[in-house]
């Protein structure tokens, strides 16, 4: 019986994928090396899935692992030297990134192993190229947008006959017994995250298919089309629910309230300034943490106590090693050093939980330095964009903003991950790449420049909203 079940969720699957495919104008075949790469960081590595083993050496990893992400950054810079990127321009307008990791590759000199550390660091520059093939389509929109969906079709639905049918695929017991649902993914926190990602762009995608709707001479919605992003966001609360990651849980509410906001009238004519309103709420709930400590009646409201399930406790333990607080252990060195893990008790699981503590051991004050001047002039291009009335600028901002959040409790910059993955996308500057020749289906403008010399394909939203 459960093999019947699985042998007939693939076939619904890849009918479900094909189908939104087709529906889709201005994507190519190019943007299934980017949904690869996306289905690999939402669920398992490739060598899990097949069920390879994990290679000679930790340091190294799979082979098989290894092969997979050399083959997909080459198929990118391949896609890439098709399309005419000017490298020079895509840089110097991309100056943030490029500094942040060009500090992260000198760092790999002064790392335990730094042929391991530049391996690493490769890898994760490989999500730029990667990238860069979706923001290279002629509708980077949509192909953003369908490289997530096609993730959603394939590993909420998976993950649920996982943990229902397949028990020893999609369920771990803790060293206490204690049941830990991990679906496609590799441990429960993974799962919220897959979760998250997943959601923010189904949200996204659902939104921009019924303002479609809406257009003159527009077809309307079948009732398949019409209640399946219902049922998958029905599978993602039940997954959120059994994994009970309460930071993917916040950061999908975030991301919700982001989105929702071009759904009233009021903000509509207002999005330019959700930057502003966003810094006001952040200060807001400073001040009133400080007048009347909200923060901890916050935080156990979602049956969390002020250790963030222990979390301090590995934070106290991590800064108290006394790493090197100029420069750092070296990109992704510290978890591989016998000289700081023979310090670490067992407890302590290979992550420091927090993105801005896991790069200050990595790369110090010089790092974190590094890190807020990419962030900050990402938040300032993103909140300049909004204020052209841009809903994909409103994407990038509510991804910018469950970054910020969700580095407070998990590590994710600099690491392979959905989230950095996405990240990356949103922070890449549209203008720094050839401008896409959009489909008359979906921009009813000639594409041009406005008189700021920014490509009129950046201000779709007062068409569709």
């Amino acid at each position: 019986m459960n093999r019947l079940i699985a042998i007939a969720f693939w076939i619904f699957a890849i009918w479900l994928i094909r189908r939104d495919t087709k529906s889709r104008d201005g994507i190519s075949g190019a943007t299934w090396i980017p949904t690869l790469w996306a289905a690999i960081l939402t669920s398992r590595p490739l060598s899990m899935w097949l069920g390879v083993g994990g290679g000679i050496d930790t340091l190294e990893g799979s082979p098989l692992d290894r092969l997979f992400f050399m083959v997909m950054i080459g198929a990118s810079l391949f896609v890439l030297s098709r399309r005419q990127i000017d490298w020079g321009f895509f840089i110097s307008q991309n100056w943030p990134i490029f500094l942040f990791y060009g500090f992260f590759l000198i760092s790999v000199s002064w790392a335990d192993s730094p042929v391991s550390s530049f391996k690493r660091w490769f890898k994760d520059l490989g999500n730029v190229f990667v990238a860069l093939v979706i923001l290279t389509e002629k509708n980077p929109a949509q192909a953003f947008r369908a490289v997530f969906v096609r993730c959603a079709y394939l590993w909420m639905p998976l993950s649920v006959i996982f943990i229902r049918y397949f028990p020893s695929l999609g369920r771990h017991y803790l060293r206490g017994g204690a049941l830990e649902p991990v679906g496609v993914t590799t441990q429960k926190n993974s799962l919220g995250v897959m979760v998250l990602v997943c959601g923010i762009v189904l949200l996204w995608d659902w939104f921009e298919r019924q303002a479609a709707t809406r257009l003159p001479g527009a077809a309307k919605q079948g009732k398949f089309d019409r209640y399946l992003p219902l049922i998958m966001f029905g599978l993602g609360a039940y997954l959120l629910h059994l994994c009970d990651s309460a930071t993917s849980i916040v950061c999908l509410g975030l991301a919700a309230a982001v989105l929702s906001t071009v759904r009233f009238p009021l903000m509509r004519r207002r999005i330019g300034s959700i930057g502003g309103y966003a810094l006001a709420a952040l200060v807001l709930f400073f001040f009133l943490d400080w007048a009347f400590g909200i923060k901890e009646a916050v935080v156990g409201s979602l049956g969390r106590d002020m250790t963030f399930t222990g979390r301090t406790d590995v934070w106290r333990v991590l800064l108290d090693l006394k790493t090197d607080p100029i420069i750092g252990t070296g990109f992704c060195s510290f978890w591989s050093d016998q000289r700081y893990l023979s310090q670490l008790p067992d407890w302590i699981a290979f992550s420091a939980h927090n993105g801005y503590i896991e790069t200050y051991i990595d790369g110090g004050w010089i790092g974190i330095f590094f890190l807020t001047i990419f962030l900050l002039v990402t938040a300032f291009r993103i909140n300049a964009q909004l204020s052209f009335g841009n809903n994909v600028a409103l994407i990038r901002f509510a991804v910018l903003i469950v970054t910020l959040v969700g580095n407070f409790s998990e590590s994710h910059f600099g690491r392979m991950g959905p989230l950095w993955f996405m990240f990356l996308l949103s922070a890449i500057d549209p203008r720094s790449i050839p401008e896409p020749v959009m489909s008359e289906a979906h921009v009813s403008e000639d594409v041009s420049k406005d008189d700021a010399g920014n490509p009129l394909w950046l201000h779709t939203t007062a068409q569709i909203l």
